[in-house]
């Protein structure tokens, strides 16, 4: 059975385009090395109560959840606030996550401030999520992974995460380039993902000084599957003169 999977991604500065957004790729790479991968992403304002609808959603239509953005030490990190208020459970300081800020802290030399302490805030009753960041840890609560957003500290974060889940046999992914319009090969394409309807194949076009190519990706558990299926789309090729190759 497919392990579901959502991305919940908060921020205000997301939505604006003032920071773009790099942590979906980061989730999904560490995913595919568990043979996952992500099933649905929503970008969110810095609310609370948006936050928690969005949780309250993912959440009962996912066996896990991600976010990323909103557990710092200002005020319009809220994402601990939403995801509280989601499963109607109050937003309090961790013991455990406190003493790991604290100590970060005292080893460096540096005030325990009230900012600082905020970032030891989680819905009552989560775990703390330890990461090769010591700076502060993450929070599991329930099926909700909650990790930072900036994109190196995300990273650590996502990684001890998804140590805690299942692995499903990795998937198999060949990718075809063909020179021309997608228009010109749609059909051709549908016929081979209708002959493999195991696999999941898909077009994406793209444009290079004013020439136009699609990458033609071909996935799914079944190696020798995905080999054929490219191989009828290759042939479907040749024998129009279109320039192929695999990358």
């Amino acid at each position: 059975m497919e392990t579901r999977i959502g991305f919940l991604i908060v921020g205000d500065e997301i939505l604006s385009g003032r920071t773009g957004e790099k942590n979906l790729p980061a989730l999904a790479r560490l995913l595919d090395a568990k043979g996952l991968e992500v099933r649905e992403t929503r970008v969110v304002r810095d609310s609370p109560e948006i936050i928690a609808a969005a949780v309250r959603e993912m959440s009962a239509a996912h066996d896990y959840i991600f976010t990323s953005g909103g557990i710092g030490p200002t005020h319009d990190d809220m994402t601990v606030d939403g995801v509280a208020l989601a499963f109607g459970v109050a937003a309090a300081e961790n013991p455990e996550a406190a003493a790991v800020l604290a100590e970060f802290y005292r080893r460096r030399g540096l005030k325990f401030t009230a900012a600082r302490r905020r970032m030891a805030r989680a819905p009552e009753g989560a775990g703390i999520l330890k990461s090769e960041f010591a700076g502060a840890p993450g929070f599991v609560f329930r099926n909700v992974f909650i990790c930072a957003g900036v994109p190196e500290i995300f990273r650590l974060m996502a990684a001890a995460a998804a140590e805690k889940l299942p692995s499903a046999p990795r998937r198999h992914v060949l990718t075809l380039r063909a020179d021309g319009a997608e228009s010109e090969m749609a059909e051709a394409l549908a016929a081979v993902q209708k002959r493999h309807a195991g696999l999941k194949i898909g077009s994406y076009p793209r444009e290079e000084n004013g020439a136009y190519f699609c990458h033609f990706v071909f996935a799914g558990a079944d190696g020798a599957a995905v080999q054929k299926a490219a191989a009828e789309m290759s042939d479907f090729l040749a024998r129009q003169n279109i320039p192929r190759r695999k990358i």
